[in-house]
C-alpha cells in the first residue's frame, strides 16, 4: 500500500491542483472580505444637524456628536451593537476551511468537510448580510424616531457578497471538480 500514497500525490498535479488552489484562494479572499466587512459601516443615522452618524460593525462612531467613541459605551449596558462579530466568526472559520482545501490533497474526496464549513459559513453570512442590509434596525429603539431615515452601510453588503463566493467555492468542491481522478485499473494476468 505504500504506492497508493505516492499515487495520490502524483495525481494532484495539473488541472486538479490548479482548480484546488483557485478555489482555496477564492475562499481565502472571501474570508478576508468577511473579516474586513466587520470594520466597515453597518448603520448610518441622521444626526439631526444635517449630517450623518456612521456606526461600524463593532460600534465605532464616526461623524455626529459622539464621533470617535464607541456606541456600546454610550448605551451603558442597555443594549449592544456589534453586528460585525458574526462576520468575523464566519470569516475566521471559512479562512481555516480554505487553508484546509489548499493543504490537504489525499484521499478519494479530501475536501468535503472544509466545503461543508464553507457552505455553512456562506449561508450564514449571506442571510446575516441580507438581513442587516435590508433591515438595518434602530439600535434597540435608540433611533426609533428617525427609523425611516436609517440606512445600512457597506459592511452587511460586503459580508453578503463574500458569502456568495464562499458558497460558490463549496459548490465546486461538492460537484467533485477537485476530486483526484480515479486510478486506472489494469486487469493484469488472469489465471486459467
Amino acid at each position: 500500500m505504500t504506492g497508493s500514497g505516492a499515487q495520490h500525490n502524483a495525481r494532484d498535479t495539473g488541472p486538479t491542483r490548479t482548480r484546488r488552489l483557485v478555489v482555496s484562494m477564492a475562499g481565502l479572499v472571501a474570508s478576508a472580505g468577511c473579516i474586513l466587512a466587520s470594520t466597515l459601516t453597518w448603520l448610518s443615522v441622521p444626526d439631526g444637524t444635517g449630517g450623518t452618524t456612521s456606526l461600524s460593525g463593532w460600534g465605532g462612531v464616526s461623524g455626529g456628536q459622539i464621533s470617535g467613541q464607541n456606541v456600546n459605551d454610550a448605551l451603558a449596558g442597555f443594549a449592544s451593537f456589534r453586528p460585525g462579530g458574526l462576520a468575523v466568526v464566519i470569516g475566521g472559520l471559512s479562512l481555516l476551511a480554505a487553508v484546509g482545501i489548499a493543504l490537504v490533497a489525499r484521499g478519494r474526496q479530501p475536501h468535503r468537510i472544509p466545503a461543508a464549513v464553507l457552505m455553512l459559513g456562506g449561508a450564514g453570512g449571506l442571510v446575516w448580510g441580507l438581513l442587516r442590509g435590508t433591515s438595518p434596525g434602530d439600535l434597540n429603539g435608540t433611533y426609533a424616531d428617525v427609523r425611516s431615515q436609517i440606512s445600512s452601510g457597506a459592511g452587511p453588503w460586503l459580508t453578503a457578497g463574500c458569502s456568495v463566493i464562499l458558497l460558490a467555492a463549496a459548490v465546486v468542491v461538492f460537484t467533485g471538480l477537485l476530486d483526484p481522478p480515479q486510478p486506472v485499473r489494469h486487469r493484469g494476468i488472469q489465471p486459467r
